[in-house]
């Protein structure tokens, strides 16, 4: 009993190691809007875009945006860290 007790634990660890591997922020449109289409079926999402896909005109956030708000997420707001944006969503 005491061996199924460590080795479910040890099991429990390595799983959540797993799920919580951090997100490197996209660099290409291609990889963000295929993340989107892929990926996005919870209820909250996060995205990480670079500073340098976060162009001037609002052009690609615009682009991936549309395919964000296709699965039915909307905005919940974004945090600036260093040189990348984590950018957050909500679907009821």
């Amino acid at each position: 009993m005491k061996y199924i007790y460590i080795l479910l634990t040890v099991m429990i660890l390595v799983g959540c190691k797993e799920n919580n591997k951090e997100m490197e922020a996209f660099t290409k449109l291609e990889d963000a809007r295929n993340y989107v289409t892929e990926s996005f079926d919870e209820k909250e999402e996060i995205l990480m875009i670079s500073d340098e896909l976060n162009d001037a005109m609002g052009m690609n956030m615009a682009i991936i945006g549309d395919g964000i708000l296709k699965k039915g997420y909307m905005p919940k707001g974004f945090e600036q860290k260093d040189g990348y944006r984590i950018y957050k969503y909500e679907r009821e």
